[in-house]
């Protein structure tokens, strides 16, 4: 009886134990399912994550085959994934043996030494049908295994454009370092590009404009290169423009080392930087011909008007020649000294006379560079007027003029101003050389919207209006015995002061040429 009981406790206990333990098979069971549905949770996530990331993805083995590929993989190799997937190799994607040898390596070195091999690089990648593409390829180690995971951007368009853009900034470059003009960069007041050109001109810049020495700069335009200077480092304006002499660096300041250049400067980006491109174009052997031809054309307008200066000067000379008689008689019968000092003033003044016209040729013919002072535009007006008023008395000329007597200062250079008025009177002059009877020539100045005008009016046969636009080309000329260059040089003249010189009709029907002079000259 007592082992009957004894067997039914025992059963018991084991039936409560065995219910115990199918509970925890059972909790054990819930928790492993659970296990299982994050852990596939987990694997759609890092899946989709894998198949959407933008970029060919693959899972690479130790022995280098691909386990596992997506999507965008597919796109870029040509292959399917089933195609991929344990059956190629990362190396079959190769195009390059040297990038190949490279990369087998890293692959080698990044399974002892995870950070030792890069973890991106760039090669050739070789597509199913034999295309090459260049590829920015990220490399990295999956921790804990041997296997790695790659990343693999297709860059060719990229490469391509880049490789475009530096054949044309090689183009550009070639062109700049061949260009005949000199060109530099400036960037925070330093001079950070010279072109061949540049550095052979020699101009004495300094390497910090900051500093810039203006030792070299001929002492006449100095002060125009200083504000020059001033306008490029204030950024006041988007171009700016002017000439200037100078002596090379390492050359004795003489004139025969001296140098013109033209200079502009323009505001641009260099390098993703506010800068200044200056252009220089050396003038020197085109300002020595200009000169020459000024000089030539002087040289005509005195020949012109050589007439009336040989009349000028004759007149004082036979006054002195009867006042020579005169005292020599007064001598002869020693009559009173009143009567010597009277001659003697009268002698003083022919020779005056004779002095200045002597004077006033030698200033219209002698050379030299353009001074730009305060001038009153009547001035170099009257002396043309003077030069030129014997000969057109000769032709039967009428001269009348009208020049305003309140007109302000202007900056210009009176000989220059004069040779151009010398020019108009005379090219009028010759215009009318087949008229017979009422001939005139007008000269008037006045001043209007600040800016001195001068007009030169004749009543000739006037220009022509298909001519009106050519006069002012150089060497181009109606008269057979012309050069050409007098209203050209006349013109650039004008064009120098910063003004502009035109053509109309007078109010006769002759020409009409008008100068028109700002009271500021305007800076390019």
């Amino acid at each position: 009886m007592e082992d009957e009981e004894k067997t039914k406790e025992q059963l018991l206990t084991e039936l409560s134990e065995l219910r115990q333990r199918i509970a925890e098979l059972e909790t054990l069971e819930v928790k492993r399912k659970q296990a299982e549905d994050a852990m596939r949770q987990s694997e759609n996530e890092y899946r989709t994550i894998f198949e959407t990331t933008g970029t060919a993805t693959i899972i690479i083995e130790e022995d280098t085959t691909i386990s596992l590929a997506n999507m965008e993989f597919e796109r870029l190799s040509g292959y399917s994934k089933e195609e991929v997937e344990g059956k190629k190799r990362w190396t079959d994607f190769v195009a390059n043996k040297d990038d190949l040898d490279r990369m087998k390596d890293y692959h080698n070195t990044r399974r002892i030494y995870p950070d030792a091999a890069p973890r991106n690089y760039e090669y050739k990648f070789m597509d199913r049908a034999g295309g090459v593409r260049d590829i920015f390829a990220t490399i990295a180690v999956i921790p804990g295994t041997k296997r790695s995971v790659g990343s693999f951007l297709d860059i060719t368009e990229r490469k391509q454009a880049e490789e475009v853009l530096m054949e044309s900034e090689q183009r550009f470059r070639d062109l700049v370092e061949s260009s005949l003009t000199g060109i530099c960069i400036i960037q925070d007041s330093r001079i950070v590009y010279q072109n061949k050109k540049q550095l052979k001109l020699r101009v004495p810049l300094g390497e910090s404009l900051k500093l810039m020495d203006f030792r070299g700069i001929h002492p006449d335009d100095v002060e125009k290169v200083k504000q020059f200077y001033q306008g490029i480092i204030s950024r006041e304006v988007r171009s700016l423009g002017t000439d200037f002499r100078f002596y090379p660096e390492g050359k004795i300041d003489t004139e025969e080392n001296m140098k013109w250049v033209y200079c502009q400067a323009s505001l641009i980006k260099y390098q993703g930087k506010d800068s200044v491109l200056v252009n220089m174009m050396d003038m020197t052997k085109s300002k020595e011909l200009e000169r020459l031809l000024m000089m030539q054309e002087k040289m005509s307008s005195l020949g012109r008007v050589a007439a009336g200066i040989a009349h000028e000067i004759r007149n004082p000379l036979s006054g002195i020649n009867i006042y020579l008689s005169t005292l020599q008689k007064i001598y002869d019968r020693a009559d009173s000294l009143d009567k010597v000092k009277g001659i003697i003033g009268q002698l003083q003044s022919a020779s005056g006379k004779i002095e200045s016209v002597i004077r006033r040729v030698m200033d219209f013919s002698k050379p030299g560079e353009p001074k730009f002072v305060p001038t009153n535009i009547n001035q170099p007006i009257e002396e043309a007027l003077q030069l030129s008023s014997v000969t057109l008395r000769k032709s039967k000329i009428k001269l009348e003029k009208e020049l305003s007597e309140d007109l302000p200062l202007c900056n210009a250079d009176p000989h220059l101003i004069e040779e151009v008025i010398l020019n108009l009177i005379t090219n009028a002059a010759e215009a009318m050389k087949g008229i017979e009877v009422d001939k005139k020539i007008e000269v008037t100045s006045f001043m209007r919207n600040k800016h001195i005008l001068v007009k030169v009016s004749d009543s000739g046969p006037g220009v022509r209006s298909d001519l009106k636009g050519k006069i002012f080309d150089p060497f181009y000329t109606t008269k057979a015995a012309n050069t050409g260059i007098g209203l050209s040089l006349s013109h650039r003249v004008v064009t120098d002061h910063g003004g502009a010189l035109s053509v109309g009709t007078s109010k006769w029907g002759g020409a009409e040429f008008i100068i028109e002079i700002p009271l500021e000259k305007e800076t390019a």
